[in-house]
């Protein structure tokens, strides 16, 4: 069986199996999902709240599950201030997810909105689509939670087709209990990329010998852009997702200037060091390190 993490725009294909269902009983408490929000696990659904390592080792999510068969999961994330437009979030979302999808295969499944018992507002959107380059048909349902002062998205995506038949009614039964956190809730561990947000400028010597200088811009909805400028005249411009695991960032380039079959797909690089506001990467296939600073 196979699952995918969607952050934003970047999609990953690993295999996940039953066994890594330690299964925790379903029981109604609280849980926080995201900082300032919360939500109800129910007793009347089979829901842990867990890392799955092949989707992250340190980030936990929700799982959906009918006995030991995993249904699908929910990855909640908070967005940067500023960001309380759902309308506008939702539009940026459908371009994007567009351009990163074979032509023609993304579709408008559902839409709709709803208040949730904590008075935090809620829009989403269904949809599938074939990723660049798969054939496969993906399902996701995404959310758009706001309670005006701050907002939040939830990624719902299935990883059995029973998982994809049931995801839209028991997501929305689940996120109509979203609330604020009360004060004897424990708050959701840190997720590996949250230090990581910021831009970073910084500069290496290419194999041709010329100094290539190098602005990233990490956000917290796990999409970057990335500028290089050689000898001082810019070369490209590039963006698309990252994650980070045992001290490596991953990268997958979705969009380029100036596009050839030459651009970048995916890349790897080891964070050697990171101290808050400076940050040494080893570029791929290189000794090459290229010293990055923090704007503050």
């Amino acid at each position: 069986m196979s699952n995918f993490k969607i952050c934003f725009l970047l999609v990953i294909i690993m295999v996940y199996s039953s066994h890594a269902h330690a299964h925790a009983h379903a029981y109604s408490d609280s849980q926080v999902v995201a900082d300032g929000l919360a939500i109800d696990l129910m007793e009347t659904l089979d829901l842990t709240f867990q890392v799955i390592p092949e989707y992250d080792e340190t980030e936990n999510v929700l799982a959906g599950w009918n006995g030991d068969e995993f249904q699908y999961f929910v990855a909640f994330s908070k967005l940067p201030a500023g960001w309380l437009n759902a309308e506008k979030w939702i539009s940026g979302f459908i371009r994007d997810i567009n351009a990163a999808s074979e032509t023609g295969s993304y579709n408008l499944l559902d839409k709709g909105n709803y208040k949730s018992n904590g008075k935090f507002d809620l829009n989403y959107i269904e949809i599938s689509f074939i990723p660049k380059g798969e054939q496969e048909t993906r399902k996701q349902l995404v959310h758009f939670i706001t309670d005006h002062k701050n907002s939040y998205l939830a990624f719902a995506t299935p990883t059995s087709d029973n998982g994809a038949n049931v995801l839209q009614s028991e997501v929305i039964s689940i996120l109509k209990t979203s609330h604020l956190p009360t004060s004897n809730i424990i708050p959701l561990v840190i997720k590996n990329e949250d230090k990581y947000i910021g831009i970073w400028n910084g500069q290496y010597v290419d194999k041709d010998d010329k100094v290539v200088q190098v602005i990233f811009e990490l956000k917290a909805d796990l999409t970057f852009a990335r500028k290089d400028s050689i000898e001082g005249k810019q070369d490209s411009v590039n963006s698309g997702g990252f994650f980070v695991s045992n001290n490596k960032i991953s990268w997958t380039y979705l969009y380029g200037k100036p596009t050839n079959q030459e651009s970048r797909t995916k890349e790897t690089n080891t964070i050697s060091s990171f101290s808050g506001d400076t940050m040494i990467l080893i570029l791929d296939n290189s000794n090459i390190e290229i010293v990055l600073k923090k704007e503050s």
